[in-house]
């Protein structure tokens, strides 16, 4: 006698989650003694940092505007974009210029220390007080035993206006 069962192996499975890893690279800045990550595909460049012209009636955050290869490029404090103390100018400081389809827009940092990659999958939600859609954290990885906070650079850009 011989015994058949038909079964269903879930797609579920493992192979399918390795196939929705991706390592992604981050561009990693600092305020404070926190490191933030920035996903690279939003990163044009990384610059010492330039003569920032005050611009009257601007929101708190905006510092001015450089003007960069041809471009005028508005210019936020990264300290005060995220509700912490003004980033401090040191040597080690860096315009970090973030662009989507609609422009440019400069981060001052205290520093840009790496370039980093990361699993898709080790990028965790930070907990359930950060569900709303428009929330500048996207999540929270670990690496080499540091927290790295990941931002959501299309809020950046979605909730300034300048």
């Amino acid at each position: 006698m011989r015994l058949s069962y038909n079964f269903e192996i879930p797609r579920e499975g493992v192979s399918e989650m390795s196939l929705s890893t991706q390592m992604l690279k981050m561009v990693i800045v600092k305020a404070g003694e926190e490191e933030y990550g920035l996903p690279i595909n939003h990163v044009a460049s990384i610059e010492r940092v330039l003569d920032i012209t005050p611009m009257p009636e601007m929101p708190q955050e905006v510092l001015g505007v450089i003007h960069l290869r041809g471009n005028i490029i508005p210019i936020i404090d990264f300290g005060q974009l995220l509700g912490s103390a003004k980033a401090k100018v040191t040597e080690a400081s860096r315009i970090v210029v973030l662009q989507n389809e609609q422009g440019y827009l400069g981060l001052l940092t205290e520093a840009a220390t790496d370039v980093i990659d990361i699993q898709s999958d080790m990028i965790q939600s930070p907990g359930s007080f950060n569900q709303q859609e428009d929330s500048l954290i996207q999540g929270v990885a670990k690496q080499n035993d540091q927290l790295i906070i990941v931002l959501n650079c299309p809020v950046i850009f979605k909730n300034r206006n300048v």
